[in-house]
């Protein structure tokens, strides 16, 4: 079985295709190792982070249908701005001690940012709900390479099947069934058995 590292091509590659099955245009491949450079300055990049990036990440901003919202995926040179209204103020960029230091945000999903918590062994993932008042992620994939899987099993179920299929309505993209969920959920027990399915789900019907 892969390592976490090792895992990345193969993810990525499984995203790609379901994008493409989805009619989602999405270019991935290795950034510029400047672009990397420039953002550890800034940012704490765990090994896994640098390989995605350094490999096979996003390398513009892609955009993912979704249940309430799309999801956007950042490529490397805008993981800096990306932290905005997190990890910085959005106004006068100064530091929000709440935020804490190893959480990088490398997608967001209405406002909701996904974490990539870079303390912690495998670079784990999750996504928080923003306006609470205070950060309380729902950590739902291990490593970024179960994340792109997680990332392409719902492009599989939300767009492929339920959004492309013929005589669905088109303007049902604000609800998901309770049976999409539930492809969801077999989905991802297929090919990303590390992910929490239940967490994820949890999320969704917040």
């Amino acid at each position: 079985m892969p390592n976490s590292e090792e895992a990345i091509g193969p993810a990525s590659a499984m995203l790609i295709e379901m994008l493409h099955r989805a009619g989602v245009r999405a270019g991935f491949g290795p950034c510029p190792a400047a672009d990397l450079q420039t953002v550890a300055r800034d940012l704490p990049l765990s090994a896994e982070l640098r390989n995605l990036y350094g490999t096979s990440g996003p390398l513009d901003t892609i955009n993912i249908p979704a249940p309430l919202g799309g999801i956007t995926l950042a490529p490397a040179r805008d993981l800096v701005s990306y932290q905005s209204c997190y990890r910085w103020h959005g106004n006068d960029g100064h530091r929000l001690n709440e935020w804490p230091d190893e959480w990088v945000v490398i997608a967001n999903h209405s406002g909701d940012p996904f974490i990539a918590d870079t303390a912690v062994p495998g670079t784990r993932v999750g996504i928080a709900i923003h306006g609470t008042g205070s950060w309380k992620p729902f950590w739902i994939a291990p490593t970024p390479a179960d994340f792109l899987v997680l990332l392409a099993c719902l492009t599989q179920a939300f767009v492929v099947e339920h959004l492309n299929r013929p005589g669905e309505d088109e303007d049902d993209d604000e609800s998901w069934p309770p049976t999409y969920h539930d492809r969801l959920a077999a989905l991802l027990s297929d090919h990303a058995p590390g992910v929490d399915a239940t967490a994820f789900l949890n999320y969704l019907c917040q």
